[in-house]
C-alpha cells in the first residue's frame, strides 16, 4: 500500500496527490516506439571482449544477522584491494539522502556504520559523509531556503551515525549558493550548459557512493548511477528535471564529471530492504528473508547488479496490490514530473516542461541511463564478472535469476 514509511496513515497533501494522479491516469505517454529504438540499439551494439567489469556481493541472512558486518568488509574487499587509499587521505561517502525517511528511502545506517569503520582501518584520515536532499524537501535558492539537508539527515538516523564514528557531517547547501562550481562531463553529453557541482568534491582525495536499492516513479530505478543528483545545485537539478528524452541520459552523465569520475573509488549499496514500487521516498518495503550487499569500483557493474536485485524484489516480494497500484504509478511518469517542476519551481511550466520516455523493465542494459553508459563506454562489455563472497542455505533459485538478468 502506498504509505509513508513511520506513518499509520496518508496525509491530506498525499490523498490529493494520489487523486490527482488517478485523474491524469490515462495520460500515458506514447513512448513504446522509443524504447523499442533502444532495444534494437542494445542488440546493435559491438562486444567489447577486453571489458568485464566487476562487482562483487554478500548475502545477509535475517538467521545470521550476527555474520552482517564481517560480509560487508568481505565484499568491500572483493571489490578493491583499497590500494588508492593513502595514509590520512580524505574520503567523502556520498549518501542517498532525498528525504527525512528511513531504509530503505535513505542510506542505512547500518553500512555507513560499517562503512566508516573499515575506511579508518584502511588508513583514511578525514572521513566526509553529506548529501544535499531532493528538492521537494530541501528547496534552497539564491535568496531563501526551505528544509534543512541535516535535519532530514538526523531523522533518517544517520547524523547520530556520523557523528558517534568521528566523521565530518558535510551538507552541500550550508555553505551557499556560490560554493557551487560550475564543470561538464567528460566527452559528448547533453547538458546544454555547465552543471552547478558542489565544490567538496574538488576538496577530498577520494568519493564512495553509498547507495540504497530503490525504485523511482519516473526513473524506474534509483541507486548508484542516479546519486550524483545531489550534488547538483537547484537551478541544475531544475534543468535535468526539464531535460525531456535527455532525463536519463543526463544523471547518468554527472558520474562522468572528471571532479567526480577520477575520485570515485567504489559504488556499495545495501539491499537488505528495498524501496520496490514507487519510491524514491514512499512504496512498498521488501525485507526478504535473504538480502543483499553489493560493491564495485565500477558504476556500470554495481548498477546492473542493483537492478537485478530490484527485479528480484518486485517479482518475488511484493504483493499484488502494491504491484497494481503502487507499481503502475510510474506509468504517467512525464504527468508526475511535470506537475513536480510546476509544484517546487512555481513557474507555470507544466505545459512546456518535456515529457519523460517510458521505460518498462524488460533487458536490463535497455534502461536509458544503463544504454547511455554503454554507448559513452563504446559498446557492451564482454560479460558482468559476478562474485558472490559468501553462501547461505536456499539461494539457488536468486543467484539464477540474477545470472539471467546480467547476461550480456
Amino acid at each position: 500500500m502506498f504509505l509513508p514509511q513511520n506513518e499509520d496513515k496518508l496525509s491530506r497533501r498525499e490523498l490529493l496527490k494520489i487523486g490527482g494522479l488517478s485523474a491524469c491516469s490515462l495520460a500515458v505517454p506514447a513512448c513504446a516506439h522509443r524504447m523499442e529504438a533502444g532495444r534494437k540499439a542494445l542488440i546493435d551494439m559491438k562486444h567489447l571482449e577486453t571489458w568485464n567489469p566487476h562487482v562483487a556481493t554478500g548475502y545477509i541472512s535475517k538467521k545470521n544477522a550476527g555474520d552482517a558486518d564481517a560480509v560487508f568488509k568481505q565484499t568491500l574487499e572483493a571489490a578493491s584491494d583499497f590500494k588508492w587509499m593513502g595514509k590520512g587521505d580524505s574520503v567523502l561517502i556520498k549518501l542517498a539522502l532525498n528525504s527525512s525517511h528511513v531504509y530503505p528511502a535513505t542510506t542505512d545506517p547500518w553500512s555507513l556504520d560499517a562503512m566508516i569503520r573499515i575506511l579508518k582501518e584502511k588508513g583514511a584520515g578525514r572521513v566526509l559523509v553529506g548529501d544535499s536532499s531532493g528538492v521537494e524537501s530541501v528547496h534552497w535558492q539564491k535568496d531563501r531556503q526551505r528544509g534543512s539537508s541535516r535535519e532530514n539527515c538526523s531523522k533518517a538516523g544517520l547524523l547520530s551515525v556520523i557523528e558517534s564514528n568521528g566523521a565530518e557531517a558535510v551538507f552541500f547547501e550550508e555553505p551557499g549558493y556560490e560554493s557551487f562550481v560550475p564543470m561538464e562531463p567528460e566527452g559528448d553529453h547533453h547538458w546544454k550548459n555547465p552543471v552547478f557541482i558542489t565544490k567538496t568534491v574538488t576538496e577530498v582525495d577520494h568519493i564512495i557512493y553509498l547507495a540504497r536499492v530503490s525504485s523511482h516513479v519516473m526513473g524506474d530505478i534509483t541507486s548508484g548511477m542516479k546519486i550524483g543528483v545531489g550534488f547538483l545545485r537547484e537551478d541544475s537539478r531544475k534543468v535535468f528535471h526539464c531535460g525531456g528524452d535527455a532525463f536519463y541520459s543526463m544523471y547518468e552523465e554527472i558520474n562522468s564529471i572528471p571532479a567526480i569520475a577520477s575520485r570515485l573509488r567504489l559504488v556499495v549499496s545495501s539491499g537488505t530492504k528495498v524501496l520496490a514500487t514507487f519510491g524514491p521516498d514512499n512504496g512498498h518495503v521488501t525485507h526478504p528473508d535473504v538480502g543483499l550487499v553489493m560493491a564495485s569500483d565500477n558504476l556500470f557493474a554495481h548498477e546492473v547488479m542493483a537492478y537485478a536485485w530490484l527485479l528480484h524484489n518486485r517479482e518475488f516480494e511484493t504483493d499484488f496490490w502494491d504491484l497494481g497500484v503502487t507499481g503502475k504509478l510510474t506509468r504517467i511518469r512525464s504527468v508526475i514530473n511535470k506537475g513536480f517542476v510546476w509544484y517546487i519551481w512555481k513557474d507555470g511550466s507544466f505545459v512546456r516542461t518535456p515529457g519523460i520516455p517510458l521505460f518498462i523493465p524488460g533487458s536490463i542494459f535497455a534502461h536509458p541511463s544503463i544504454m547511455n553508459c554503454l554507448k559513452r563506454q563504446g559498446g557492451l562489455p564482454g560479460q558482468v564478472q559476478w562474485e558472490p563472497t559468501n553462501s547461505v542455505a536456499g539461494v539457488e533459485g536468486l543467484a539464477e535469476y540474477i545470472l539471467e538478468k546480467i547476461r550480456i
